[in-house]
Order: C-alpha cells, then structure tokens, then sequence
C-alpha cells in the first residue's frame, strides 16, 4: 500500500506539473520587433494582435545609438550626449504610438508595454532581450517587394535569419511581410527551454514554492528511505523540475529590472522636458529686455549724432560770416540736411521713426509702405524683423529748429 501510495503521488505531480506548463505556454506573452517607421511596422503590429490575440503585448524594440566622433565633428562630449539623448527620447515617444494602435485594436493600454535596448546590432540586441526575458513568442517584420503575390514574398530580412540562428529553441519566432505570414519557426519544448509565465503566473509561482517547502522535504525523506524505488526518469524530471522554478525565479528579477529601467527612462524625459520650458520661459524674458537696451544704445547714438551736427553747423556759419555770402552759398543754406528728408517720400520728415533695420523714416510714409503689403526694408530691401516705430525725438528737434530758422 505504501508503495502505491508514493507511486500515486509521483504520478500526480507529474501531471500537476505538465498541466501548469502548457497553461504557461498558452499565456505567454507576445513580442512584437517594431521599428521608429510606423508605416514599415503597423502591418507587422496589427497582423499579431488580430491573429494571436494577445492577453498580454510587449513592443520590442532595438535602438541604434548614433556614433559622433568628438574630434572629427567638432562637438564637446556634453552636446553629443545631449544629441544622443534627444534621439533616444525622440525613438521612446514614436514607439508610444504602437501603444496607440494596439488600443484602437481593443487591446488594455495596461497589457501593452515596451522592451527596449540599446545595440549597434539590431539582431544581436533581439537576441539578447529574448535571453533577459526568456520570449517564447516572438513576431518579426521582413522587407517584401510589393510586385510581387502574397504567395511568392521575396523575404529580404537578415535579421529574421541571424535570431532564428542565435535564439534558443523555445522561442517560436513568425515572420510577416505586407501584413502576410512568411515563415515560422516553431518553438520547441525541451530542457534547453521553458515557458516563460505572465505577471500573473510569476505571482502566483512565489507562492507555489512556499506551499511546496513541506511537500519537497516529505519527499526529500520519502527519498532517503527508498532510494532504491527512484528510476532515473523520475530523478531526471524532479531536475528539470527544480531548474524550471529557477527560471522562472531569474525571469521575475529581469522583469522587475527592466520595470525599474522603464520608469528611470520616463523620469528623465520628465525632467528634460521642463528643463525645455525653462529654458523656452528665460528666453521670452531676456528678448524683450534686450531689444529694450538695443533701444536705449540707438537713441544715445542718434543723439551724439545730432550735437555732432549742430556743432558742425555751427562752424560752418561763424566761417562764413567772415566772407560776403555768394548766391551758391545761399542756395546752399536754404536747403535741408539730408538726413532730414524720408527716403521715401524726399521730403523733410514731420514724424520721423526709426524702423526695425535702424534707419529714419517718415511714419506716415513707413505705415503706407506696410499697409501696400511690403515686408522689406525700403533701404536695405532685407525683411523686416518687426513693424514697431520708435520715434527719433533727437532728430525731431532737429528739425522743428531748422523749420522754424528757415520759415
């Protein structure tokens, strides 16, 4: 009886154990390889979510870092981190779009998540995050020439061929073209690969093992009694046994690492973005105030200008005091300054502003160029920063004196 008893036992958890493996296949999570082009990847994305039907979706992708020599280009190690930092930002932020596609698909935005990683080889960096997460699903994209029939795709993808050569032979592995399956390399259940369980199952797996602990050591005695009952069959199956809850133990530290990684990556795009506004608010205040002190500059130099002048008028008519005044000379002092008269109109100005490209204008004349749809310089014919007139008060007085001497 005893030995029917311990017969029944062995059997039974035999089959416990190949119940919980196939339920664990079935409930494997999907991988999806997608690239930063969506169009190239969307048909690769929707063709594994209308025919897998995933509980739980993981989108897969593999970034290649661009290589800046700081010598050859000139840039400080601090710029090429930042351009290498934008880019990976820029890469996360399009992958969040596949997270959209799956939504619209009918898939929980919570059972879609991303695998991410760094390699300038992308098929070595695929293979290497089916190792971290022990993928036994796998779905990847090929290059199909659009001339060609569904049934005769011309498959143009190293990639596919490097993982199926480097992946373990767990991993069932589709490749899709144009929406269409192309191949599939069925993945096989033997002691160089296990399933790998959903959040779910690595749960409730902890708790498996704490209700197993007095079983395993009833056993372990049972064992030390009979030792001679023990065929080799049941000694090789308690081994894979205890090496398939060491996987899944190792599969549940990567998972949490990877989590950790996740949110460290969300966090510094937190942080890059309001160092961004930062950045953009600062610049708002500091552009008026300069352009506040370009102001300033400009009216002490038109006012320096305009003594300049007067001063030099001045002489000019103590010089000719001294000496009879001929006609030419009278014609001479009659006529305004140049710089009195608009350029445009040539006439001497009533209003005279400075424009954006720091010449003086008549106002009226200025505002009518504007009004005709003209957003140049009437001198420099460069366009115009801005349509802001400042008035030139210096010159302004200038003016109204010689006006005033000549009416």
């Amino acid at each position: 009886i005893c030995l029917i008893v311990l017969f029944w036992k062995r059997e039974n958890s035999s089959l416990l154990r190949k119940n919980s493996m196939a339920e664990a296949l079935i409930d494997d999570p999907v991988y999806v390889a997608v690239s930063t082009d969506v169009s190239e990847s969307r048909l690769t994305l929707t063709w594994a979510l209308r025919h897998l039907q995933p509980k739980k979706l993981y989108l897969l992708h593999v970034h290649q870092p661009i290589s800046i020599n700081p010598t050859s280009s000139g840039l400080e190690q601090s710029e090429i981190d930042a351009i290498q930092e934008s880019e990976l930002t820029s890469s996360y932020e399009i992958l969040l779009k596949y997270r959209d596609i799956c939504v619209v698909e009918g898939i929980l935005e919570q059972d879609v998540d991303i695998s991410y990683s760094l390699a300038n080889n992308v098929g070595e960096g695929i293979v290497e995050l089916i190792y971290e997460n022990n993928i036994k699903k796998l779905i990847m994209g090929a290059a199909a020439d659009s001339h060609n029939s569904e049934d005769m795709v011309n498959i143009t993808s190293r990639k596919f061929d490097y993982v199926t050569k480097h992946a373990p032979h767990c991993c069932k592995i589709w490749l899709v073209g144009n929406g269409n399956l192309i191949h599939t390399r069925e993945g096989r259940f033997d002691r160089r690969g296990s399933p790998h369980p959903s959040s779910e199952s690595l749960t409730s797996l902890q708790g498996l093992d704490s209700a197993l602990v007095p079983y395993e050591e009833a056993v372990r005695g049972e064992n030390d009694v009979s030792h001679a009952l023990s065929s080799p069959e049941d000694q090789s199956a308690r081994g894979f046994e205890t090496m398939y809850y060491e996987q899944q133990r190792r599969g549940l530290e990567i998972e949490e690492r990877r989590i950790k990684a996740e949110e460290d990556l969300r966090a510094e795009i937190e942080n890059m973005k309001g160092i961004q506004k930062e950045l953009e608010e600062q610049l708002y205040i500091d552009c008026p105030r300069q352009f506040e002190m370009f102001q300033k500059e400009r009216d002490e130099a038109m006012k320096t200008t305009v003594e300049l002048l007067r001063l030099l008028n001045l002489d000019n008519s103590e010089s000719a005091s001294h000496s009879p005044p001929s006609s030419f000379q009278r014609s001479v002092s009659n006529e305004p300054p140049p710089y009195f008269l608009c350029p445009i109109t040539q006439e001497v100005m009533r209003e005279p502003s400075v424009a954006a490209d720091g010449h003086t204008y008549e106002a009226e004349a200025l505002r009518e160029w504007l009004d005709n749809g003209h957003d140049t310089s009437p001198m420099t014919n460069l366009k115009l920063a801005h349509r802001n007139l400042v008035p030139n008060h210096p010159l302004r007085s200038a003016i109204h004196e010689w006006l005033q001497e000549h009416s």
